[in-house]
């Protein structure tokens, strides 16, 4: 226990868990105050998804990136355990509101766009670091909530703009399966790139 203790201290979650829960509050109250619709519209649920992720973002690195790499602990399980919790975690979030009479919905589009955006965020941890994670997914939703992107019957217009596609559009539903696999899988095996020493290393 102690070393799970350790481990979510080191990754920096018990912030990124407060950071998480705040953001889609905010979203939700924001919703409630200035719409008179009981559902969550898609582009606002994405965008709240989006900055969840990349708050969870932030925690797929930990402070010695030698350490990350060590053959001493089973990595690969370990973040992939660590991004199937975020995604649980960020789904349970977005499902409270069902109680209330605004509510993030319907919950397949949620756990879609919570998956496909976790992996985007965890394929660009692999790729460019924890600290750029959010490169990717950021760009992806801004693009996914102009005006001008709409449910569309367009394969190209649903793959571009699956954030906001209705819940069961197959091409939007691949694109994230795609994204949330190919992320977990590179991330559980790769994990972040290490950092050179001098970053690391406490300033003197």
């Amino acid at each position: 226990m102690r070393g799970l203790q350790l481990h979510l201290r080191s990754r920096r979650v018990p912030l990124a868990l407060t950071t998480v829960t705040a953001l889609i509050a905010l979203a939700w109250a924001l919703s409630l105050a200035y719409t008179d619709s009981a559902t969550i519209n898609a582009r606002t649920a994405s965008l709240a998804i989006m900055l969840a992720v990349v708050a969870v973002g932030t925690t797929l690195d930990g402070a010695d990136g030698a350490l990350d790499h060590t053959m001493a602990v089973n990595w690969p399980v370990r973040r992939a355990g660590h991004l199937l919790l975020a995604a649980a975690t960020i789904t349970a979030l977005l499902s409270l509101s069902m109680i209330t009479s605004t509510r993030y919905e319907p919950f397949a589009l949620l756990l879609r766009n919570t998956a496909g955006l976790l992996g985007l965020t965890a394929l660009g941890a692999t790729v460019l670091g924890a600290a750029l994670c959010w490169i990717a997914p950021l760009a992806w939703t801004l693009i996914a909530v102009l005006p001008m992107m709409a449910p569309s019957r367009d394969l190209k217009m649903q793959v571009a703009g699956w954030l906001i596609q209705p819940a069961g559009t197959t091409a939007a539903t691949a694109c994230a399966v795609v994204l949330a696999v190919t992320g977990l899988f590179a991330y559980a095996l790769r994990g972040c790139p290490v950092r050179p020493v001098s970053e690391t290393a406490p300033d003197r």
